[in-house]
């Protein structure tokens, strides 16, 4: 696989794993959490569109855990880029690579 391709699967891969954490990140932005000093609030137990918040938290949590792991993914593949970035930002040209 070549790089090009290497880093479509990584951005592929990030968008589908940023899509569930956007959406659970909005939902338990509104669920209801636990009362107030330990007491329980019953509307936190219902579940909302089939998963209770427990299930939500776990989405959450492991699509953000793949989302990070294909950010760090896809700067490793730019890493060379990142290298010439002060001669790219210094106004120097960049120096040819040797075969």
């Amino acid at each position: 696989m070549n790089r090009s391709s290497a880093n479509a699967l990584v951005d592929l891969i990030a968008l589908i794993a940023f899509i569930p954490s956007l959406l659970s990140g909005i939902v338990l932005w509104y669920l209801p959490e636990g009362g107030y000093r330990g007491g329980l609030n019953p509307a936190a137990l219902e579940p909302f569109l089939g998963l209770t918040r427990s299930a939500w938290e776990n989405l959450h949590l492991w699509s953000s855990l793949l989302l990070a792991a294909c950010i760090l993914a896809h700067l490793l593949l730019h890493l060379r880029y990142f290298a010439r970035l002060p001669q790219l930002l210094g106004g120097r040209a960049p120096e040819k690579e040797s075969p």
